[in-house]
């Protein structure tokens, strides 16, 4: 009897790896498909650098990283917190994550990583 769709004998490849189904949903044709795609609307900022000890690598979203250009005093913050020995535990970190800025009250996503 051949394996039943979503069946376990069939979601799984030869290897114990999990395949992916066809559906046989079709995409409609890129609209980019003559032209190439027009160009960000804000050009990508790289910058490479060194890291040291006691140096603080911050990713965020919108959310922490507007108060943190338009609020510098929390970036002053958050730089005095941080600075000063070990990287601060979970609790902490939390919470200065959710520092109240006024004027900014969106969700706050960030990861960071201290050099140690």
């Amino acid at each position: 009897m051949p394996a039943r769709a979503g069946s376990p004998e069939q979601e799984d490849g030869p290897a114990g790896d999990r395949l992916t189904t066809d559906l046989r949903i079709t995409t409609p044709p890129s609209p980019y498909a003559e032209d190439p795609p027009p160009p960000p609307a804000e050009p990508f900022r790289f910058r490479a650098s060194v890291a040291r000890p006691g140096d603080t690598l911050l990713l965020c979203g919108s959310g922490l990283a507007e108060p943190m250009h338009g609020a510098p005093e929390l970036a002053g913050e958050l730089a005095d917190r941080w600075a000063a020995g070990d990287p601060p535990g979970l609790p902490a970190y939390l919470a200065d994550v959710q520092l109240r800025v006024k004027g900014y009250a969106d969700d706050r996503t960030a990861a960071a990583v201290w050099e140690a």
